[in-house]
């Protein structure tokens, strides 16, 4: 079957029957809002802070994959 369209595909072949699951978590000063992947890791969704810096560091990008044991060393006080 072919489909003309000016609709991208992503939009046609989307599936809202699964939502990704968010989590926010607190490193430091700087709020995260990961999602979990299969293989024990966390993907950065979000970045959420007043301070400018915090944007422009890389470890806190959105797309960059973190490991737990750097999250839950990061929250112990």
């Amino acid at each position: 079957m072919v489909i003309y369209t000016l609709v991208s595909p992503e939009l046609l072949l989307y599936d809202d029957s699964v939502k990704p699951q968010f989590k926010e978590i607190k490193m430091g000063e700087v709020t995260l809002q990961i999602e979990d992947q299969k293989d024990g890791t966390a993907k950065v969704v979000r970045l959420i802070s007043s301070n400018p810096q915090d944007y422009l560091n890389m470890r806190f990008q959105p797309g960059t994959v973190l490991n737990y044991t750097l999250l839950f060393e990061s929250q112990m006080p």
